[in-house]
């Protein structure tokens, strides 16, 4: 026997008497659905489906107009800057105006016999810098890196992007008003960043600074020796002096051994110092739940890396334990949440400024 039970005004149901089933309606949609018992209001799940995505969207669409809006700002700072510059190139001051004579214009003015003497032109004088000999070569300093990279932590690169943001706005609006000013520009070094699946994502924040001279090669899969293949199709030969930092060898670490790991990277470094380029090697990132012979191999690898990089004058970048942070690895403990692959990403960003400047 089939009973119609009409209680709520948003659910209908249908109970089979004997079954313990009932075939309960969907508050939005109408649609039935066969539950072991009858609870309270119930939403099938195209409906959470579809009211989840609408919240999506709604979020999706504050985040386009507060870009857009700080977008609006932008524009309006860099036009305002446009012009104190052009006013201040051309010297149209306020001073000079003020002080300029147009105020009467109709006004008829005696002006005295002045003489004029003929200037006399002097000799132009040869200036030379007789220290000269003494100073480095130009192409000395531009292969000379400006900071010893050789061991570089976590800790150091992030005290320096706190030092860099405590100096404000200031000092990069002058900064961009004397490049504008400027009116031929050097020739900015290329930067490359090449590596595994972990890179990507990251490429918003590294080149966001630079998006001309400064790109992110990500080679899902890649062990050690698939980026050194890959490294003379990247590094051309016009490439000036670039900037190069590989993060590679999570890969490596689940199936080769510990001594097969170090003569890849020995290869990998013969390859780079035929590139005449500056060079950082990343350590290798932890994992969880991978069992304790690969966690422990990646500290050993990281260890070694130390040493090697110092003996053959590359830099290196140490993140340490920082990832095994709550909220850094995702479920599978290898690879990067939303918020690792943030802070992953700046990490770099903040040693390529660091190694730049």
């Amino acid at each position: 026997m089939i009973e119609d039970h009409f209680s709520h005004p948003q659910r209908h149901v249908l109970k089979m008497e004997g079954e313990g089933t009932a075939a309960v309606a969907c508050g939005s949609c109408a649609m039935f659905a066969i539950l072991p018992k009858v609870a309270g209001s119930f939403t099938c799940s195209n409906c959470m489906l579809i009211a989840l995505l609408k919240d999506k969207v709604q979020q999706l669409e504050e985040r386009v107009a507060t870009l857009q809006r700080i977008r609006e700002l932008e524009l309006f700072l860099e036009a305002t800057e446009h012009t104190v510059s052009t006013k201040e190139e051309t010297g149209d001051s306020p001073e000079k105006v003020a002080s300029s004579p147009t105020q009467e214009p109709d006004i008829w003015r005696n002006v005295t016999q002045r003489s004029r003497r003929p200037r006399v032109r002097s000799d132009c004088l040869e200036i030379r810098n007789r220290f000269e000999v003494l100073s480095p070569s130009m192409e000395d300093e531009e292969q000379t890196p400006f900071e010893d990279l050789s061991l570089i932590t976590v800790d150091q690169v992030y005290e320096d992007e706190q030092q860099r943001q405590s100096s404000g706005n200031v000092q990069a609006t002058l900064e961009r008003t004397a490049h504008r000013r400027t009116p031929t520009r050097p020739k900015r070094r290329r930067v490359v960043v090449i590596g595994d699946s972990l890179l990507r994502g990251t490429e918003a924040v590294i080149c966001g600074p630079d998006k001309m001279s400064r790109e992110v090669c990500c080679l899902p899969g890649a062990k050690i020796q698939d980026v050194t293949e890959r490294l003379q199709g990247i590094i051309k030969p016009t490439d000036k002096y670039p900037f190069l930092l590989v993060h590679v060898g999570t890969n490596d670490t689940a199936s080769n051994s510990l001594q097969k790991i170090k003569r890849d990277y020995e290869a990998l470094g013969r390859k780079l110092k035929q590139l005449n380029a500056q060079i950082v090697i990343s350590s290798v990132l932890p994992v969880e739940r991978r069992g304790p012979g690969r966690e422990g191999k990646i500290v050993e690898v990281n260890n070694w890396l130390r040493k090697w990089c110092k003996q053959e004058q590359f830099g290196f970048l140490d993140h340490g334990m920082q990832f095994l942070e709550d909220g850094l690895l995702a479920s599978d403990g290898l690879h990067l949440t939303t918020v690792g692959r943030n802070v992953f990403a700046k990490n770099l960003r903040n040693l390529i400024r660091r190694a730049l400047n």
